[in-house]
């Protein structure tokens, strides 16, 4: 009766490289749905500027028209006094718009700066300028409100820088872990074909090749799941509103940017793990491969 060696099975290294883009995708969608977002953020505070009375519209509108040729500004809306005063009665009770019925509410025009711009010492030094404008009778916006946003954008891009990192960190040591386990049943064979002559590439290059495939293997289990999440969550949790929030900020071209860059990222840190374990073993003494 003879015995015979069973083959190392493929699915735990296909599996761990599944979970390892798996892991690293979810962070690219995370990562871009938070930049989306906190652009959004940013971007939604306006300067609002009120006009003195006796200014007319159509000055108004010139302003208006100067103002967007500012690189600074993305968009701007101008507001008649029949729309502030919707808009009073939408933010406040029956009382306060019936108070407001009975005055002038004056012309005004609201400016909403670019991602890049929105920060308190920019809108400081812009609001000042624009209240040197002959028109303009006040400018106001929400400075406790940006700079509480702009702290806490901050914060947040250096938890997610942090956690990117720890990520990676945590990707290259499962990979390196699934290529030395399924490495490590070769080791005698790895050091047989040392012995008898073959060069180190002859033997490195199968292996190598082998993870190559598991890589290509796992690519579509690991995208599969994430579009899964990306396109499944959203549906699947409508009343949670966070999750709404990060997948609309990522395109179909950032999708498949992250799902392109995930793939290549797991292909190569597949290839240099079984390069790097083979290389190990065949600079390792024989009475140690036990």
């Amino acid at each position: 009766m003879t015995n015979t060696r069973r083959k190392p099975s493929a699915w735990p290294s296909i599996i761990s490289l599944s979970a390892v883009m798996f892991m690293l995708g979810l962070l690219g969608f995370s990562l871009v749905g938070f930049q989306g977002l906190s652009k959004h953020l940013m971007e939604s505070s306006s300067i609002d500027l009120y006009f003195r009375d006796g200014t007319s519209p159509s000055q108004v509108k010139q302003i208006e028209k100067q103002l967007q040729q500012e690189p600074w500004v993305k968009t701007t809306k101008y507001i008649t006094p029949e729309e502030g005063l919707k808009e009073m009665g939408d933010k406040y009770d029956g009382e306060i718009l019936s108070f407001a019925e009975n005055i002038a509410l004056p012309l005004s025009l609201e400016l909403y700066p670019k991602s890049e711009f929105a920060n308190i010492q920019f809108i400081d030094r812009e609001s000042k300028h624009l209240r040197t404008l002959p028109q303009v009778e006040d400018v106001i916006y929400q400075r406790n409100w940006v700079e509480n946003m702009t702290a806490n954008v901050q914060r947040l891009q250096l938890i997610f820088g942090a956690a990117s990192a720890i990520a990676i960190l945590i990707a290259i040591a499962l990979i390196q872990s699934a290529t030395r386990l399924s490495i490590f049943a070769n080791r005698f064979l790895i050091k047989s074909m040392q012995l008898v002559g073959a060069t180190n590439t002859f033997i490195v290059k199968p292996y190598v090749l082998n993870f190559v495939k598991h890589s290509l293997i796992a690519i579509p289990i690991a995208m599969g799941l994430l579009l899964t999440v990306f396109y499944g969550l959203p549906r699947a949790f409508e009343d949670f509103a966070i999750i709404q929030d990060f997948t609309q900020h990522i395109g179909m071209n950032e999708l498949l940017i992250i799902c392109f860059s995930v793939s290549i990222f797991g292909l190569i840190l597949a290839s240099f793990g079984s390069w790097l374990s083979t290389r190990r073993y065949l600079r390792t003494k024989i009475e140690n491969l036990y």
